[in-house]
C-alpha cells in the first residue's frame, strides 16, 4: 500500500510541475488541496479496509501535486534570495513534522479517529490561506530567462536537462541514505539494547538543531558556502561523515554523533538542490524543473527502505553503511565532473 501512495505522489509531482507551467500556481496548489480534501474526507467518513487504501493513494496524489506547486511557487518569489526562499520551506516542513507528530500522538491516546478530522482540518486552513494569499503570487507574471539562458537557447536545453539529472541523482542517492534512519535503522537499535524512547529522542535531537541551528548555518552559508554546490558539497560530506560513524557505533552516543551529522548534512543539502535547480530551469518551465526534484526524493524514499532491508537481509548492517557512502562518494563525484565539464555560464550557482 504504501508503495501505491509512493507511485501515485510520484505521479503527482510530475503532474504538479507541469500544470503549474500551463494553469499557474494558484490554480494547481487548489487543484491539488482539493484533491487531498475529499480524499481526507472519505477517510473521515470511512476509514475501514480497503476504502482506507484507496482514499490514502488518492491524498499521495493530491499531496504530490501540491509539494511540486509550493516548491514550484517559491521560484516567482524574485525579491528573495532563493536560497533562502528554499530554507523557509525546508524549516517549516521540518517544525510541521515535528509539532505534528507530537499532536497526533496526543489525539490518538483520545481517540485515533480524531487524527482524520485533524487532519482534514488542517488542509481546510492551508485552503483557506491559498485562497487568501497564494492568488497574487499565482498572478505574477513569469521571469524573464537571464542573460546566460536566453544565449544558451534551444541548443543547450539537452545539457541543462543532463545537470537537472545529475543534480537530482545526488537528491536521489541522498534520501536513499536518509530514510534509512526511518528504517532498517529504527528496527537495528533495540538489537543493541536502545530503546524505542531513546530512538524518538534522536529525532528530537534532529528537530530542535534543524530550528535553533539556523543563525549558525546561515552564518556557515554566508562566509564559507557562498553557492549551492557548496552548500551541496558540504552536506552530502557530513551525510558520508554520519554513516562512517554509524559503522563504528555500538553504543547510544555514537546514534547521537550520526544523527547531529546527519542532521547538519540535510541542513546544507535539501535547501540547496531546489534552489540549484531553479538557477538553471528557464522561466518556461519552472514547474516541470521543480517536479525533478520532489520526484527523486519521492522515488528515494520509496526505493530506500526496500533496498536497505535487502542489503541488511543478504549481507549486514556493516554493508548498507559501505554502499551508501559508496553511493554517496559516486553521486558527488559525477556531480563534480558534471559541473567542471560544464562550460555554462549558468551552472556557475
Amino acid at each position: 500500500m504504501l508503495l501505491l501512495v509512493s507511485i501515485t505522489t510520484l505521479i503527482g509531482n510530475f503532474f504538479g510541475g507541469r500544470l503549474f507551467d500551463r494553469i499557474g500556481g494558484y490554480k494547481t496548489v487548489l487543484l491539488g488541496l482539493c484533491i487531498s480534501i475529499i480524499s481526507l474526507t472519505g477517510l473521515v467518513i470511512n476509514h475501514d479496509w480497503p476504502l482506507y487504501a484507496v482514499f490514502l493513494v488518492i491524498t499521495g496524489l493530491g499531496t504530490g501535486i501540491i509539494f511540486t506547486s509550493v516548491n514550484s511557487l517559491a521560484t516567482s518569489l524574485s525579491d528573495y534570495d532563493h536560497r533562502y526562499v528554499f530554507n523557509s520551506i525546508y524549516l517549516g516542513l521540518n517544525i510541521g513534522v515535528a509539532a505534528g507528530t507530537s499532536i497526533a500522538g496526543f489525539i490518538a491516546d483520545f481517540n485515533i479517529s480524531l487524527i482524520f478530522i485533524a487532519n482534514l482540518l488542517l488542509y481546510i486552513t492551508f485552503l483557506m490561506i491559498v485562497l487568501l494569499f497564494y492568488k497574487d503570487m499565482g498572478a505574477i507574471s513569469p521571469q524573464s530567462d537571464s542573460k546566460e539562458l536566453n544565449e544558451a537557447g534551444d541548443r543547450s536545453k539537452g545539457k541543462r536537462l543532463i545537470h537537472v539529472f545529475v543534480i537530482c541523482f545526488v537528491y536521489f542517492v541522498v534520501w536513499i541514505g536518509y530514510v534509512q534512519w526511518q528504517s532498517t535503522i529504527s528496527a537495528y537499535l533495540p538489537k543493541v539494547n536502545i530503546s524505542i524512547k531513546q530512538y524518538s529522542f534522536l529525532w528530537t535531537i534532529n528537530a530542535l538543531l534543524i530550528i535553533l541551528g539556523q543563525p549558525m548555518i546561515s552564518l556557515i552559508i554566508k562566509k564559507v558556502a557562498h553557492t549551492n554546490k557548496i552548500q551541496i558539497y558540504m552536506g552530502v560530506t557530513l551525510f558520508i561523515f554520519s554513516f562512517i560513524v554509524l559503522i563504528f557505533s555500538q553504543q547510544y552516543i555514537g546514534f547521537m554523533a550520526a544523527i547531529v551529522l546527519l542532521t547538519l548534512g540535510e541542513m546544507f543539502v535539501f535547501p540547496a538542490i531546489p534552489a540549484m535547480i531553479n538557477a538553471i530551469s528557464p522561466s518556461h518551465a519552472k514547474g516541470s524543473y521543480q517536479s525533478f526534484v520532489n520526484m527523486s526524493s519521492t522515488l528515494g524514499r520509496a526505493l530506500g527502505p526496500m533496498l536497505g532491508g535487502v542489503m541488511v537481509e543478504q549481507l549486514s548492517y556493516v554493508y548498507l553503511y559501505l554502499a551508501a557512502i559508496i553511493l554517496m562518494v559516486i553521486s558527488v563525484f559525477i556531480f563534480h565532473y558534471n559541473l567542471k565539464r560544464s562550460s555554462n555560464e549558468v551552472m556557475r550557482v
